[in-house]
């Protein structure tokens, strides 16, 4: 009973033993799963580090040379181009072929040919393609004589200017400075003895700036009214709520007034009347007439009495 009993202890302290080792080994086995686990994402950020391979064939090769090629011609053309358009702006800009000979200037009246063609600054003598056309034609209009203007160039050496200038028609008096003005009633430019001309004075009296706007038109009805005398001829006129317009001949010492209501009518009946009395030399006696409400008063020297017509 005694040996039996030891061969089993030594069996179990056998199997004991053996489980141990068993246990032991499977740790070591699992720690080296676990490091093997925890090296395998290292080895996939190496990889990821890694640069693609590039693979080019024969045919891609012999296209890249065949562009670089066309690129290189492409260029050496456009600068070979731009060189000769150089050469061939400089040529013409110095040869004598297009010096400018003839500047023609129509159109001016109130200014000289010599100060249009100083201002706009062609010159006879130099080169017609070095002319900015646009730029003098701007200086032109600068001028308040100038109202358009027109620069045709003719190669080889030959300008042609055409100026439209606006045309004074009175003379008006604003902030102690006698001006020019059109018959529209727009300012030109300051009266000086440079360019002085014996005009009509444009007086504003009270309420006179509702008529303004129509100067242009009376004095287009005047000139076809048949006034025995012109336009230029009146010495001043005046616009007023009260008189109208009024004129003054110098030449007659008659004041002429027609009222702005109904004024065309009341212009053709007051120029009737003065040419009926200029006919019959009677204006010497005559020294105002006005016109308004379709009737006609005249103020002799004589008896200074006041007729109707």
């Amino acid at each position: 009973m005694s040996f039996l009993n030891r061969s089993s202890r030594r069996n179990a302290y056998a199997q004991r033993k053996k489980s141990a080792a068993e246990s032991a080994s499977r740790q070591r086995r699992s720690s080296a799963n676990r490091k093997k686990v925890k090296e395998a994402p290292k080895r996939t950020r190496r990889s990821s580090l890694r640069l693609p391979s590039v693979h080019v064939s024969a045919k891609g090769f012999l296209r890249l040379i065949r562009w670089t090629a066309l690129l290189a011609v492409a260029g050496v053309f456009l600068y070979g181009a731009a060189a000769g358009l150089v050469k061939a702006w400089h040529f013409c800009t110095t040869s004598e072929y297009f010096t400018i000979e003839s500047v023609s200037v129509t159109g001016n009246s109130q200014i000289r040919t010599e100060d249009i063609l100083e201002q706009c600054g062609i010159r006879k003598g130099e080169n017609s393609l070095l002319v900015n056309v646009q730029q003098a034609e701007q200086k032109l209009v600068a001028n308040p004589w100038i109202e358009h203007v027109s620069i045709r160039r003719e190669l080889p050496g030959t300008f042609v200017i055409t100026v439209k200038e606006r045309v004074p028609l009175f003379c008006a008096r604003k902030d102690n400075t006698l001006y020019y003005i059109n018959a529209a009633g727009q300012i030109i430019a300051p009266v000086s003895t440079e360019n002085f001309r014996s005009l009509p004075v444009l007086e504003i009296g009270p309420g006179g700036e509702e008529a303004l706007p129509m100067v242009a038109q009376f004095v287009e009805e005047f000139r076809h009214a048949g006034f025995p005398f012109d336009i230029s001829q009146i010495s001043w006129i005046r616009l007023s709520a009260g008189g109208g317009f009024e004129l003054y001949w110098e030449t007659r010492r008659l004041r002429l007034s027609i009222g702005v209501e109904n004024w065309k009518d009341n212009l053709k009946r007051i120029a009737s009347v003065v040419t009926d009395i200029e006919k019959r030399k009677e204006t010497v006696m005559v020294t105002s007439i006005r016109a308004a409400d379709g009737q006609v008063w005249m103020t002799k020297t004589q008896d200074g009495q006041q007729n109707d017509k």
